[in-house]
């Protein structure tokens, strides 16, 4: 049997307590530009205390063909484990994962 999903692509994440959160990453040969609402969780599941909200921004370069996802958050979050799932605005979950935050 062959299974073809759209489940989101894991896509962990890491950075500094108290540090600035600039972020990003590519993706090849798929046009996934829009605005994304992220939500970054205590554990996986999604009634999950839940830490911050924050919105990403994705841009498709026709020259290239892949999409750029830029992630920028104000909020410091402490230190610790997390989850966070993004989802496109009006659309589908595109990526979910781990949030380790730790010096």
């Amino acid at each position: 049997m062959i299974y073809i999903s759209q489940d989101a692509v894991d896509l962990g994440l890491k950075w500094y307590p108290g540090d600035p959160v600039n972020l990003q990453w590519r993706v090849s040969a798929a046009d996934w530009s829009g605005t994304y609402v992220a939500k970054l969780r205590k554990y996986e599941t999604p009634d999950s205390l839940e830490i911050a909200t924050f919105t990403i921004s994705a841009i498709y370069d026709v020259e290239n063909l892949w999409t750029t996802f830029i992630v920028t958050l104000a909020t410091a979050i402490p230190q610790g484990n997390y989850w966070w799932s993004c989802k496109q605005v009006n659309g589908i979950t595109r990526f979910t994962g781990s949030v380790v935050v730790s010096a």
